[in-house]
This record gives C-alpha cells, structure tokens and sequence, in this order.
C-alpha cells in the first residue's frame, strides 16, 4: 500500500463517489476505480459496499479511513514542517554566549530578529568564552558571540560590532568629578573587576600594565552586573563593555569617564565551527546578526554622550 492508493481510498471515502473523487483528484473515473481494485487486491478485503446511489463503507474499509486521516495529516505536516525549514520560517536555534555577548549584544539582536520571524526558537546558553567554544566544538551550539580575537583554526570568526570598554564610576567618586582623566590619575585607585576567567578583565590589566598604570584590585565579583553593583556603590572603579551600561548612564546612577588619550576596543563576534552546516534558519539568522549590528550597533552609544557632559 503506497501513499498515492491511500489518497485516492481517502478521497473517495469522503466523496462517497468514484465520479466526485476522480473530479477532486483530476483523475479519470476509470483510474479511480482501477487504483481501488488495485489496493483492495493488495489488502485482500473489500473496503466499500458498491450497488446503491453512494458507497459505503465495509468494516475494512472504516478501519482504513481512520488510519488514512491519520497518516495523511503526518504526511502533511511533515511536508509543511520541511517547507517552513527550507523556506526559513520556522527552526530552532541553539546560541552560546559570553557574558557581555549574552546579556548585554546578543538579546538585542535576537530580539529584533524575532519581532520579523516570531515562530524561530531560539535557545541561550551563557558562559565563559572557554565553555562556549567547548560547545562549539560539540556542536552543542549552532553558534555564539564573543569579545576579542580568536586564534583557533578550528572556528569561523565573523564581526558583528565594535565594543567599546568605558571606565565607569559611581557619581559620587572623586573620579567622576574630575569629569575626564588621564592614564596617571588612575595609578592606584581601587579597580573592581570580573572574575580572573573574564576576557574583559584580561584586556583591561593587560593594556592598563603595557599603559604602565598601577592597578590596586579591591575586589573581584563574578560578571559584569557584580562589577556595575560594587562600582555603583562606591567601592571603587571599573571599565565594562558600553553596552553594559547604557541604561546607568542615561539614568546617572552610573558615569562613564573619559580617559584622555585612551581607547580600549575589542570586536564582538559571531563564531562558530569551521564546516558547520546551517539549516536555512541559521544561514537567516547569520546573515541577519552581521547586518543588525553594522546597522544598529556600530553607531556608538549614550554613554559616550553622557561622559562628555556629565561633569559631576
């Protein structure tokens, strides 16, 4: 029993006519009646009782139309779920993040991705870069988003958007007063920073030391939120990606300092396994990140606006 003898029983079933059948399958009576011999010969029972003015089903042929309305609407679904999946407009996608790429990049352009495409399912896993390229590789995740160079052959590194670190301050920080400062003023005032782990946190004693600028570490908390809450708090100074701080600044519960003659930068990207397959979803989805953040992202933020007049 083959699909296209199913569809034809299925619609004469319902049509309770060889004639009105044949009409909805744009097939001739002839072959109609010629394919249900066929699949009554195959099965070995009758499935309608022939004579009167419409068929009828025999107690074969009740149990077939019931599985046929069943198996018919599988095939259906399948076929539209393969369709959506080809076209791009349905999936499911499993992204991994850093913790500035996850909190503070990726949920914007996810979020504008899904007001064009609503039905995608799209999944968050946030770690550490090291995690997230271990998942990478177990092809855990389709892809993810990370701060700074990548040296590994064994990804695709693609640019979405440039992050600048800002050093921030709480409003009522001798720093902040000052309304921007040099390299030397910050030899030796308390730092708050990330974990030892955190890329950010390497980027920033790496190029504060090669800038010859003392660090006194007051505390170390795990992420950026820690670090922003500590600062906030007075208990000293830190430099976190822009993006993190957009909505303290604007609010003033934070200030963003300009330090003269210096600028810390780093690419965030989009990464992931070199041969990576993508369904029509992911390649979408792709696209669409590196377009959103040349559009969107690379226009710079409030904080910079905010540090310039936020003179305490």
């Amino acid at each position: 029993m083959n699909l296209h003898h199913l569809r034809i029983f299925y619609t004469v079933a319902q049509r309770r006519s060889i004639t009105a059948a044949a009409g909805d399958l744009l097939l001739s009576q002839p072959a109609v009646s010629l394919q249900l011999k066929a699949l009554e010969k195959e099965l070995g029972v009758s499935l309608f009782e022939r004579g009167g003015p419409k068929l009828r089903l025999t107690q074969a042929g009740e149990v077939l139309y019931r599985s046929a309305v069943s198996i018919l609407h599988a095939k259906d679904e399948a076929e539209r779920a393969i369709t959506e999946l080809r076209d791009g407009t349905k999936g499911r996608l499993i992204l991994g993040a850093g913790t500035t790429g996850g909190m503070y990049v990726l949920p914007r352009i996810v979020q504008a991705y899904k007001r064009q495409w609503p039905e995608t399912e799209i999944v968050f896993h946030i770690g550490t870069t090291d995690q997230l390229l271990e998942k990478l590789l177990q092809n855990v995740l389709d892809m993810g988003m990370a701060g700074g160079p990548i040296e590994d052959r064994r990804f695709v590194v693609e640019p979405v958007c440039t992050d600048e670190l800002v050093l921030i301050a709480a409003p009522s920080h001798p720093i902040a007063s000052l309304g921007k400062v040099t390299l030397k003023e910050l030899g030796g005032v308390p730092f708050v920073f990330p974990e030892a782990g955190s890329r950010t946190r390497q980027l920033v004693e790496r190029k504060l030391r090669e800038a010859g600028v003392p660090l006194k570490i007051a505390m170390q908390l795990p992420g950026t939120e820690g670090v922003k809450k500590a600062v906030e708090a007075g208990l000293g100074i830190g430099m976190v990606s822009r993006y993190a701080v957009e909505t303290e600044c604007q609010t003033g519960v934070l200030r963003a300092v300009p330090v003269t003659g210096f600028r810390l930068s780093r690419t965030m990207n989009l990464v992931y396994r070199s041969q990576k397959y993508f369904s029509p979803v992911g390649e979408r989805f792709r696209e669409f990140a590196k377009s959103y953040g040349a559009e969107h992202l690379e226009q710079g933020s409030h904080v910079k606006t905010m540090s310039k007049h936020g003179r305490g």
